[in-house]
């Protein structure tokens, strides 16, 4: 035979004195109320409640803090393209500016240049000889 089937099964007065024994070996303050199944359930469908209300509020926070940042890029990145565009404003108009600047500065140097005669031949001073074509070399040498 078993073991387990020689092991008289407990009477009901020593699982009640055991279960006690338990209970009581508990601080009364760490103990739980009792409640019946009606009132649990009321108060557990309460704290269920109270954490989805909880966790709604919490998004809703969430979501507030996320359209802010969202705001808060855009109005950076119109300030930023605002800025570009004045700044490309000034570079055409310091463009603009040189160019009318170097305009000018062209035009007073060809103004300050001496006119150039067209038909004006040139001659030779009395000091110095006309050059020897090179014909006229080959022909007085040989």
């Amino acid at each position: 035979m078993s073991d387990a089937k020689q092991e008289t099964p407990r009477t009901l007065a020593e699982k009640v004195s055991i279960s006690r024994a338990l209970r009581l070996s508990v601080p009364p303050e760490a103990r739980p109320a009792p409640v019946n199944r009606r009132d649990w359930l009321r108060q557990r469908k309460e704290q269920l409640q109270a954490a989805r209300a909880a966790a709604r509020q919490r998004r809703e926070l969430l979501r507030a803090e996320i359209m802010s940042a969202v705001q808060d890029i855009a109005r950076e990145e119109r300030s930023a393209a605002r800025l570009e565009a004045d700044r490309l404003k000034a570079e055409a108009k310091t463009a603009q500016t040189y160019a009318r600047e170097d305009a000018r500065a062209a035009a007073k140097f060809e103004r300050g240049q001496p006119a150039r005669s067209t038909s004006r031949r040139k001659t030779l001073s009395n000091e110095k000889r006309k050059l020897v074509s090179y014909d006229d070399l080959l022909r007085m040498r040989g």
